[in-house]
């Protein structure tokens, strides 16, 4: 597809609910935001943001924003932002007025809670929608992401009802505090193994109560989340769902039934649904090296036909790919993650015929992997990502003469095969 055509298409302005969007790129959610240790917004987390509505981008949807005080204590990233503290309003309230100077809306991606992956504490056990762990295979890792023998969680409790109550209490306000704070919508987060989706596969949900059987039931707790912040703050805040296409499970759901979830969610007053491919079990499906697998499979079809609502994409790097998907109708808009750490102008680029000027993602999951290890992320193809905030010739923070040069250590040690091949070898003679 020549640049031109490309343009024409990704350019094309699109609505959502009452918001128009300059163009069908999107950049998906990823807790890079670097916010204080409390949960706030930092200069580094409006920095970053900035740079990305200026560089074209037609909606924002910030990830690694907690929505629970549970979710806050489990989460395995840190630090996360923290949208269920009312006192910081005025601070995220700053990123939006940032954002929106530049035309871009920005949507809040809320996390009720993270389940099957979240971090236990001392009288705080992780809790799922039934007793199962998350057994990740070593193989299924992403691109550069070595774990010998694999990772398994430990085994959940059985969330109680009024568990899953709280937490739908608790995503209703913080919803509220998203609106108070000016941001335009949220996502409500239910992929990979966290906590909302644990509820809609039979595979992770055997329960006998109203949150198990049926598609209705196994929908419930989203679509009382959903209803319940439509009902709150009106018709005109956007209410978008990200949810797993397919988990790519030999016992597990593919996208026939969750597109069935998503239809009976939608009914509740959804504005969008944004697909994530895999699960952690399948973790090499859902930070894919490859373009296209949600077209390819024609799992993004069958959601196509099933909703009415827009639909976004994931795992669509090239914008040639991307394009194609959206004049083929496969979706309406696409979502870039890691693209987007490694150029901030990839929208202005794409949308104005530059395809050939975008420094691309080489998906070595850099990024991720400094994640994982709660370092500050980076990009090996972007020096000045994770550091917007930091002055033309300013030093960095003193810390970070002593931290740089550890983390540089951790990872080349745990990203040598031969290493992490000895630490596996070491692992299986123990066990």
């Amino acid at each position: 597809m020549l640049p031109e055509k490309i343009a024409d298409i990704l350019s094309a302005p699109f609505k959502i609910n009452k918001l128009t969007l300059a163009n069908r790129l999107v950049m998906g959610p990823m807790a890079v935001g670097a916010p204080t240790a409390e949960g706030a917004p930092s200069e580094q987390t409006i920095a970053f943001f900035e740079r990305r509505a200026r560089g074209g981008i037609g909606m924002i949807i910030a990830g690694g924003v907690v929505a629970t005080a549970r979710s806050f204590e489990e989460t395995p990233f840190k630090p996360v932002l923290r949208f269920d503290v009312e006192s910081l309003i005025p601070q995220f309230r700053r990123v939006a007025d940032t954002v929106h100077a530049h035309g871009v809306p920005i949507i809040a991606e809320i996390m009720p809670g993270f389940g099957r992956m979240g971090v236990p504490g001392p009288g705080r056990p992780i809790i799922s929608a039934s007793p199962i762990n998350v057994v990740i295979p070593e193989q299924n890792f992403p691109k550069g992401v070595l774990v010998p023998g694999g990772r398994t969680t430990p085994e959940p409790d059985e969330a109680t009802v009024e568990e899953i109550e709280q937490y739908r209490r608790e995503m209703v306000d913080t919803a509220s505090n998203v609106q108070r704070a000016g941001w335009d919508g949220v996502e409500v987060a239910a992929h990979m193994s966290y906590f909302a989706s644990s509820f809609l596969s039979p595979r992770t949900n055997w329960r006998t109560d109203q949150y198990g059987g049926s598609v209705e039931n196994r929908a419930r707790m989203l679509t009382n989340i959903v209803r319940n912040i439509r009902e709150r703050l009106g018709p005109d805040f956007v209410i978008g769902l990200r949810i797993t296409a397919n988990d790519y499970m030999p016992d597990g759901q593919g996208a026939a039934g969750f597109s069935a979830i998503a239809k009976e969610v939608e009914k509740a007053g959804l504005d969008y649904v944004a697909l994530s491919t895999g699960c952690y079990e399948t973790m090499d499906r859902s930070a894919p090296s490859v373009d296209g697998g949600l077209v390819d499979t024609g799992d993004a079809r069958l959601f196509r036909n099933a909703l009415s609502v827009p639909l976004l994409l994931q795992g669509l790097h090239d914008p040639a790919r991307a394009a194609e998907a959206i004049a083929d109708g496969h979706g309406d808009m696409v979502m870039l993650a890691r693209p987007m750490l490694a150029d901030p102008d990839y929208a202005r680029k794409a949308c104005s015929g530059r395809t050939d000027d975008i420094v691309h993602c080489t998906r070595d999951n850099l990024c991720m992997r400094r994640l994982v290890f709660n370092m500050p992320v980076r990009c090996s193809v972007n020096p000045a990502m994770g550091r917007e905030s930091r002055k033309s010739g300013s030093l960095p923070p003193a810390r970070r003469f002593i931290e740089a040069p550890v983390e540089k250590a951790i990872l080349a040690l745990t990203g040598s095969r031969r290493f992490m091949g000895l630490v596996g070898a070491v692992i299986k003679r123990r066990s």
